[in-house]
């Protein structure tokens, strides 16, 4: 019988309050919407508001909670430092994520207090999965989250290409989603067990001599890390990715790009690591093959892009790249590359999208956001600040020091020569060279193109400026104190 104590609840004392907060602004907006029309900008302020104020709450319950290590819910649940550092980090993130898409909704009027209610209910669900302990409850956490996105995607219902992104997303997601859950009945029918912990103990000393039911094992397990690729869009599995950013609306599009890896890479790494450590050490080459073929698709890929959500789409496969690599080295020091690389890439998107929702471009008496990457020809006349930030930020991602791109990309690397992967490192090196090129491109656009023709541009709301500065004082700033993450990292992986 399942037994729930007190601590049950007081370890899931922020998605309880999430949860809670959710279904009171949902019956808020509907009370609302009988004294408005729907889609009135009353009812989006008020509840875009709200759900900042409930992220700030929800922020100083996890960074105020003293949980020690323990497991909730008949195990499904764990928490430890793991799931803290990465709840933390996703909260902090969603709070400043909503603060820059305000103006984008103002201005494209995105008017639907459901479009808050969905978002909420997606970073509930991340939640969720970074402290996931059985795979049942991974299996319904990614789904609750696989749901929110696929509304997402399709919210501009009017947008037939919003419609297709979520309709591609959804037949993809479904086909994953079959995948992983054809992976977790072969392991339960192998095993008879579901919990990470059960099973770590079951695969002790599992070898190729030993385990008659090996084979099947490694279906099950190669079914599960498909799943969980698809779900960060790695190579082969990237091909929704590109197709997803470009239909959705920009504000979807940032959600998808900033968020979600966090608490995906962090299941990851406790999936590979400890429940199927034995196992995933026998398919080690799986691992290199999807890191390599991400490297190569995403920095290929992003040389014949032409408009900025399929470039950063691209870019994005090329970083997961660089994250399966370091989990590829099964040690602990190529883990502790995987997740400080995750740190900063999330940090990065959310500065990259700043500044592409900043790119908007005035024609009186409309506005209408930059699609094309060669809009940012010149731009150092009209915005230097602007321009200069956005240098900044594409030298982080094409890994040039004294960034925190650098910093990741170095601890991939020597986590990949320690376990004598000297090939992946070389290629990883040759495909960051190549990378250079087209981040540095468009410094060459901004800076050195020449155009009789210049573009306008909308004047950048405080919110968003506030934000930016934010994230680019830290991009620019933090490689004096690197050590800061690197503490922050080592505890979430030994505690």
């Amino acid at each position: 019988m399942l037994f729930i104590s007190s601590y049950d609840f007081y370890a899931l004392l922020t998605e309880i309050y999430l949860l809670n907060a959710i279904c009171a602004l949902l019956i808020y907006g509907v009370i609302l919407n009988t004294s408005y029309e729907r889609g009135h900008p009353v009812i989006d302020y008020n509840i875009s508001g709200l759900s900042t104020q409930t992220l700030i709450v929800s922020l100083w319950l996890i960074v105020c909670s003293n949980t020690p290590y323990l497991t909730s819910w008949n195990s499904l649940l764990v928490h430890d430092f793991l799931s803290f550092g990465i709840k933390s980090t996703i909260l902090a993130i969603s709070l400043l994520w909503s603060l820059i898409i305000f103006s984008y909704n103002k201005l494209e009027k995105i008017n639907l207090y459901e479009y808050w209610i969905v978002s909420m209910l997606a970073i509930v669900a991340m939640l969720f999965v970074s402290c996931s302990y059985d795979l049942l409850a991974m299996y319904l956490a990614i789904e609750f989250q696989s749901i929110a996105f696929y509304i997402l995607a399709s919210f501009k219902r009017t947008s037939e290409f919003s419609t297709e992104a979520g309709l591609k997303y959804f037949v993809l997601g479904a086909f994953s989603s079959a995948l992983l859950l054809l992976g977790i009945s072969l392991l339960y029918g192998t095993t008879g067990l579901t919990n990470f912990g059960d099973l770590s103990k079951f695969f002790l000393g599992t070898t190729l001599e030993n385990s008659s039911f090996i084979n099947i094992t490694f279906f099950g397990v190669v079914l599960i890390e498909v799943a969980l690729f698809f779900k960060i869009s790695a190579a082969p599995f990237h091909m929704w990715s590109p197709d997803v950013y470009e239909g959705a609306t920009t504000n979807v599009t940032s959600f998808f790009g900033i968020l979600p890896k966090l608490a995906l890479v962090s299941l990851i790494f406790r999936f590979f690591y400890f429940c199927c450590a034995e196992v995933v050490t026998l398919l080690n080459f799986t691992l290199i093959i999807c890191a390599l073929l991400s490297m190569i698709i995403g920095t290929f890929g992003a040389l014949a892009q032409t408009k900025w959500k399929r470039f950063i789409a691209y870019s994005t496969i090329s970083h997961v790249g660089f994250i399966v690599a370091g989990f590829s080295t099964l040690e602990f020091n190529g883990a502790f590359g995987a997740l400080f690389y995750i740190l900063v890439y999330t940090l990065t998107s959310l500065a990259i999208f700043s500044i592409v929702l900043s790119f908007r471009c005035l024609a009186y008496p409309n506005t209408y956001q930059l699609r094309y990457l060669t809009g940012i020809v010149s731009l150092v006349k009209l915005n230097p600040m602007l321009a200069g930030s956005l240098v900044a930020v594409l030298f982080s991602m094409a890994g040039i020091p004294p960034f925190p791109g650098f910093f990741a990309k170095a601890f991939v690397l020597f986590s990949l020569l320690q376990e004598q992967l000297i090939g992946l490192a070389i290629i990883a090196i040759f495909l960051s060279c190549i990378s250079c090129f087209y981040y540095i491109r468009l410094i060459q656009m901004m800076y050195f193109t020449h155009t009789k023709t210049i573009l306008i541009f909308y004047p950048i709301e405080k919110t968003t400026s506030t934000i930016l500065s934010i994230t680019m004082l830290l991009l620019v700033l933090i490689f004096l104190k690197i050590d800061l993450i690197s503490n922050f990292v080592h505890c979430m992986l030994f505690l």
